[in-house]
């Protein structure tokens, strides 16, 4: 299993400790498996405002090209949903996720 910190910097914004959580302000971010096998990807997003109806997810490689984009209905506050990461090549990647005002930034490994 490769353990990754996360090192980026945003103002006002907390950062978790490993590879798969990220936390802003009142939301914790859970991506996994993480590395992930290119099969699917689950996501996981607490305490989404209440005035917030999607949450956008992109993926970018490292020289700034977004390979996967999707929008994603939240549930009661809640994200929890499944993505296929098929099309993803091996390799190291960003997820963003904008959830209204706030934003979500982690490191994903693929591992095929």
């Amino acid at each position: 299993m490769v353990n990754i910190t996360s090192s980026t910097y945003c103002p006002g914004e907390l950062q978790g400790g490993s590879s798969s959580l990220a936390t802003q302000g009142d939301g914790t971010l859970t991506l996994y498996p993480n590395p992930n096998n290119g099969e699917q990807l689950f996501i996981s997003l607490t305490e989404v405002g209440a005035d917030v109806n999607t949450v956008t997810v992109d993926i970018y490689d490292l020289t700034g090209k977004r390979v996967s984009a999707r929008t994603i209905q939240i549930q009661d506050g809640f994200v929890n949903s499944a993505m296929d990461a098929h099309s993803i090549a091996n390799g190291l990647y960003m997820v963003h996720i904008t959830a209204g005002e706030k934003t979500f930034t982690e490191r994903l490994v693929i591992q095929k």
